[in-house]
């Protein structure tokens, strides 16, 4: 009886874990402008995607939101936008601070209003940001794949993000 109580229990926290997760319909990348300004990247395999987050941990580990964009229309496709004006369809809903921080460690990522599904995560540090070339995107490659950082991240073109950040979708 003991077993299947502890079995019991063990389902419904494992339920309420992976409920909480969000599907990934895509995936969010980090680029530069010509003038090495920040870019955001995202890829949409399928369903869409409505807006991003930039994000970055406090010292106390707790999420601080410190931009918000949104988008006009549903976002399908390969979509970028100047992470500082918006532009092309993206609205700035929350300003990037006029500086980030060299020492924090900033999280990108894609959603949906309504929760239905996200854009995978990018995450970088300005070191890794001024190592892009405009036509480069650093992006979640996921596990063991070619060319990709200890981190999973790799840096490729924009049409090689376009095709491999959907192969698994």
């Amino acid at each position: 009886m003991r077993n299947a109580v502890l079995a019991g229990t063990n389902l419904a926290a494992l339920t309420l874990l992976t409920g909480c997760t969000v599907p990934p319909a895509g995936s969010t990348g980090i680029s530069v402008t010509e003038d090495g300004r920040p870019l955001g990247v995202i890829v949409v395999c399928h369903d869409h995607i409505d807006g991003a987050t930039l994000y970055t941990h406090t010292d106390d580990g707790k999420e601080k939101t410190l931009a918000r964009w949104s988008h006009a229309d549903p976002v399908k496709g390969f979509t970028t936008w100047p992470l500082e004006t918006g532009g092309q369809g993206w609205k700035v809903d929350r300003a990037m601070p006029t500086t980030l921080d060299r020492r924090r460690t900033y999280t990108l990522y894609g959603w949906t209003s309504d929760n239905s599904s996200s854009a995978n995560h990018v995450s970088f540090t300005l070191a890794q940001l001024a190592g892009l070339k405009p036509g480069q995107v650093r992006y979640d490659a996921g596990d063991e794949a070619d060319g990709a950082d200890r981190n999973r991240y790799r840096t490729a073109s924009f049409d090689d993000f376009r095709t491999e950040a959907c192969e698994d979708e």
